[in-house]
């Protein structure tokens, strides 16, 4: 949903005073920078590439991580969103029609085209199945990747957008009710709501969750009791973010800028502009991956800026 705001926002006008007051983060230099297309979306890792999308010509892009190239554009459906990778396939929901793509990554060829929920959002594997939130009805779809259908409907709340599978459970950021929502898959059955404002995005590290909210701030939530440990200040509608080299790496949509998260003081160390509107971030061949979504770029980046 957010990303979707961003695209209609107005500019607007900031005073002169404001920028005197306050020097801009300094700009990182890629290493490489890599056309994904019009509008690049998320970016996963998975089958020995890193994969994404183009949300306005609609097709899935593989990248190359050791020749910083695309190899393979595979045409799919109209707005090509959340990605996720298991069962041995990439699956790939779209933003606009009611279909989950099931991609053989060998060939590139989608295998499968299944019905799902309008106006999807996150999409994650874990568990032995896939699960894509739908922010239309406000519910998490679980599809089995041996029958290719839906196997469980459940209901999260309202505007459910990241989804994640981590520490045994599947875990799901409510929007619109402002709430992060534990899902057991045993049970396929809502188990715990963790009250946080503008909840958009979940990342988990080795002991924690990272909720990304849209109030401009990065949640370290325990999973082991369910509580809220820190609130750390970041940019402007926080989304996408990724682990990287022990630190939480979080792109900031709003104001092209990137956040890196210490986690031993939950604090962020350093803040860099980067592309124009940051939306996902990944690691791959020890190296950060930033998806530039206005830019249509990836920016491979060294990992200790």
């Amino acid at each position: 949903m957010c990303y979707n705001l961003v695209l209609m926002r107005l500019p607007f006008l900031v005073p002169l005073a404001a920028f005197a007051a306050a020097a801009a983060p300094p700009a990182i230099v890629p290493a490489a920078e890599i056309r994904v297309g019009v509008q690049s979306g998320l970016v996963v890792t998975a089958y020995g590439a890193l994969w994404s999308t183009d949300l306005a010509v609609g097709q899935v892009v593989r990248i190359d991580p050791a020749r910083n190239r695309v190899v393979r554009r595979i045409p799919f459906s109209s707005r090509p969103f959340g990605l996720a990778a298991g069962a041995g396939s990439v699956w790939v929901s779209d933003r606009s029609t009611n279909v989950l793509g099931r991609i053989d990554p060998k060939t590139g060829r989608v295998l499968r085209r299944i019905p799902i929920g309008f106006n999807s959002y996150g999409l994650a594997f874990g568990a032995g199945s896939a699960w894509v939130t739908s922010e239309a009805d406000g519910t998490v779809r679980r599809i089995s990747p041996a029958s290719n259908r839906t196997v469980a409907t459940i209901k999260i709340g309202a505007t459910p957008d990241g989804v994640a599978y981590a520490f045994g459970s599947i875990w799901v950021a409510d929007l619109g009710r402002g709430a992060l929502v534990r899902v057991d898959p045993r049970t396929n059955r809502v188990t715990r709501r963790i009250p946080i404002a503008k909840a958009d995005w979940i990342t988990a590290s080795p002991d924690a969750l990272w909720v990304s909210s849209e109030a401009g701030e990065i949640v370290r939530v325990d999973p082991s009791s369910a509580r809220v440990v820190s609130r750390i200040r970041v940019g402007a509608n926080p989304l996408g973010s990724a682990w990287v080299g022990g630190e939480l790496w979080v792109p900031n949509i709003d104001d092209g800028t990137l956040s890196i998260v210490d986690p031993a003081r939950n604090a962020v160390r350093t803040t860099v502009t980067v592309g124009n509107g940051p939306l996902a971030v990944a690691q791959a061949s020890g190296d950060a991956w930033i998806s530039n979504s206005q830019d249509g770029t990836l920016w491979r980046v060294h990992a200790s800026p």
